[in-house]
């Protein structure tokens, strides 16, 4: 079993590093996203420089990605490391990840979309509380309830709390467990490896962009014919931007996971949304699908 660190609280003054561990981020994004970052009082750091001789969906050789990580990891100044974008490439660094350096030294890391893997490795390799949040590319687009969503993830002395007003219940009930997951794509492509957490009494989180329902068929029929499926505590599905109709998703997600008992919320916003609420992950909460509510039992940050 995991022992839990939590990264300590963010204050403002404190120092944190902005990287590319993905895709590289336009120069008009990640300028936006750091001004954000600034007015809520951070000291911002940019690492998110990329490689041109890379193919253009990479930000940089997995060596260089990495070590951009690492580097920031082992700076003691470094408070928290915000992913600049995701895109694609952050499964090809996680063996290089100084995953000895970050428990020693926990630093507040967040992102969302393939930055899924990351989170999910640096979670499973050292027990760190990690944030599926926003990347800094879609802070200076996101509603103020992002933004509040963000800062309060980080910087709150009090369990997090969470109501999805806009969200359906797909199947009632309560259920407690550890919040997991993210981008299911990613999700599936962890699956066989040693960087996916043991999902067993999991509320598991799953977001998608761009995936026909087909696909989306695939991918959940990869889970319940591995077992996971009969594992999990419960289900949250947030954003599924350009994926077709809603209500085929429901009508799929209900139709695949019927043999199951475990609660089903669907309509969160979370991932690729406008709004992107942040989410600790690895900390228990108990999710009631009735009611729209994750209630976090713990501080998702050290004092």
């Amino acid at each position: 079993m995991l022992t839990l660190i939590k990264p300590p609280s963010l204050r403002p003054g404190d120092r944190v590093g902005v990287l590319s561990p993905a895709s590289p981020c336009p120069a008009h994004e990640l300028e936006a996203g750091c001004a954000i970052l600034k007015k809520l009082g951070l000291d911002v750091v940019s690492h998110a420089a990329d490689e041109s001789s890379q193919p253009d969906y990479l930000a940089g050789s997995d060596e260089f990605r990495a070590s951009h990580f690492n580097e920031l990891v082992q700076d003691p100044e470094i408070k928290g490391l915000f992913c600049a974008r995701g895109g694609y490439g952050s499964l090809r660094i996680l063996p290089n990840i100084a995953y000895e350096q970050l428990r020693a030294t926990p630093k507040s890391l967040v992102g969302f979309s393939d930055i899924t893997a990351l989170l999910l490795a640096c979670h499973v390799k050292t027990g760190l509380v990690c944030y599926h949040g926003p990347t800094v590319s879609t802070l200076a687009t996101s509603d103020q309830e992002t933004i509040e969503s963000f800062w309060t993830a980080l910087t709150s002395s009090a369990p997090v709390e969470l109501l999805f007003a806009e969200a359906v219940c797909l199947r009632a009930g309560k259920c407690e467990g550890s919040v997991l997951g993210g981008n299911l794509t990613t999700l599936i492509h962890l699956m066989g490896t040693s960087f996916l957490p043991s999902l067993s009494g999991a509320i598991l989180l799953l977001e998608d962009r761009g995936e026909r329902l087909y696909r989306i068929d695939r991918m959940l029929t990869q889970l319940i014919h591995s077992g996971l499926a009969e594992e999990i505590s419960g289900l949250i599905l947030g954003d599924f931007s350009e994926n077709g109709p809603r209500d085929e998703l429901n009508d799929l997600v209900q139709e695949r996971f019927a043999p199951n008992s475990f609660p089903i919320l669907s309509g969160a916003p979370v991932g690729h949304g406008r709004r992107n609420l942040t989410l600790p992950l690895g900390l228990p909460a108990t999710l009631d699908a009735e009611a729209g509510t994750l209630t976090y039992h713990q501080t998702a940050t050290a004092p």
